[in-house]
């Protein structure tokens, strides 16, 4: 099985999915972190890139440009991660973090509303 890459550059993998958490994740034995660190850390390359077994095309992921960082596996196997743009960990949890703060305020103003027209209410 082959990933080719946006370049045409070519790189044989074991295995390619995306994962729960949406993670694209790469299994290879035949190259070492540093060389999976410079493939996957150029955007061009990784904007596109499509999976191939015996001249079938098996998957395309499109945009999954931000390297995560390499597993280590017993047995020589290194399973590169990559996200998408906007949906690293860091940038969801930024993105709720943001709502739910968002949300807070929002409910603090309506308690006081709702107070306000109690009082109304009793007066």
């Amino acid at each position: 099985m082959k990933l080719i890459f946006n370049d045409g550059a070519e790189l044989t993998i074991q295995q390619a999915y995306v994962d729960s958490a949406g993670a694209l994740r790469i299994k290879t034995i035949s190259a070492t972190q540093e060389q999976l660190r410079a493939l996957f850390q150029d955007t061009v390359k990784t904007a596109k890139m499509t999976v191939e077994e015996m001249g079938q095309t098996q998957a395309v992921y499109e945009g999954y440009t931000r390297y995560d960082g390499t597993m280590v596996y017993t047995g020589g196997i290194l399973e590169p991660c990559l996200y998408k743009k906007g949906e690293t960990p860091a940038e969801i949890m930024a993105k709720l973090q943001a709502e739910n703060t968002e949300l807070k305020a929002q409910s603090e103003m309506l308690t006081a509303c709702m107070l306000e027209m109690s009082e109304l209410v009793y007066q």
